[in-house]
């Protein structure tokens, strides 16, 4: 892997009328944000060419069969929103064990095969919504493929940077995130949308009525309590919000630190620069969310 991290290229969000490639990476069983999130994505084809879609684990919870859930309930998203054939989703692999040694998967080399169909001008975009392990593993098997990607990894923990992360995904694969970290890939750390809420009610009155993919979205919220509660967050939704619109966040283009087994921060030993994405609109995120969910 090309060490020379002066060079490090910083990733910039396209403007809002550029179309972007994007393969989206995420655990859409583990929690109700990521539904949402793929949702607004899906319904956003005017800033999206969606190349397809990796599910990964969740396995600090979930264990070995955490990939199959995902798989599943995206399946079930993409049938209520008549995409069902539409897009391509392929399984990622397990948590990396050792520093270095990817952990092979058909998402991973899907990961690699549509990175290496784009260039450094028109470079793929992997949003990665849950535990790293893909997005590291293709560039650990695949380094060529650092200039045509930009990664952008949902690593909200703001309240506890610049310290440490106490991020879930983060826990699922440390070994994955301190790759992404300490690699050369252009990289957008989001780490913000905690505080991206609604209650039962509001999602209820703006997309229960929207066809079967609001009716979907909503009354998933029915199979957790704490799903239905005022205070849940759909922390995912703002990283897609994001991309549609990137002025609804605040931007910090930082030294990029590496990270010890216990996800503290070490801001002495730094690997180029990185894009920190935090304090999100949360009003903003909500309007275009129901918005574009009302569309045709």
């Amino acid at each position: 892997m090309n060490n020379d991290f002066e060079k490090r290229l910083v990733p910039e969000i396209p403007l809002k009328d550029k179309v972007l490639r994007i393969i989206i990476d995420t655990d859409a069983a583990n929690e109700i944000d990521d539904l949402y999130a793929i949702a607004l994505a899906i319904k956003s084809p005017d800033r999206f060419n969606i190349e397809g879609f990796v599910v990964t684990h969740f396995a600090a919870s979930g264990g070995p069969e955490s990939t199959e859930l995902s798989y599943n309930i995206l399946l079930k998203l993409l049938i209520e929103a008549g995409m069902q054939n539409k897009y391509v989703v392929k399984k990622g692999g397990h948590p990396i064990r050792y520093s270095n040694t990817p952990s092979h998967s058909e998402g991973v080399d899907y990961i690699i095969e549509r990175a290496r169909a784009g260039s450094e001008n028109d470079p793929l975009w992997v949003l990665g919504l849950g535990a790293s392990t893909n997005l590291a593993s293709a560039i650990l098997l695949a380094p060529d493929i650092i200039p045509k990607v930009r990664y952008m990894f949902h690593a909200r923990s703001e309240n506890t940077w610049p310290e440490r992360s106490v991020q879930y995904n983060v826990y699922g694969d440390i070994i994955a995130a301190k790759t992404l970290l300490e690699s050369n890939v252009p990289l957008v750390w989001f780490d913000t949308g905690t505080h991206i809420c609604a209650d039962y009610l509001t999602t209820k009155k703006y997309l229960s009525t929207e066809g079967s993919l609001g009716t979907f979205l909503h009354s998933y919220r029915d199979t957790r309590v704490d799903f239905m509660s005022k205070e849940k967050g759909f922390f995912d939704l703002g990283d897609v919000a994001y991309l549609i619109n990137p002025d609804i966040c605040k931007t910090e283009i930082l030294p990029t630190p590496s990270m010890t087994r216990w996800m503290y921060f070490d801001h002495n030993l730094t690997f180029g620069k990185m894009l920190r994405v935090s304090d999100i609109d949360v009003k903003e995120v909500w309007r275009i969310m129901f918005e574009r969910i009302k569309r045709n």
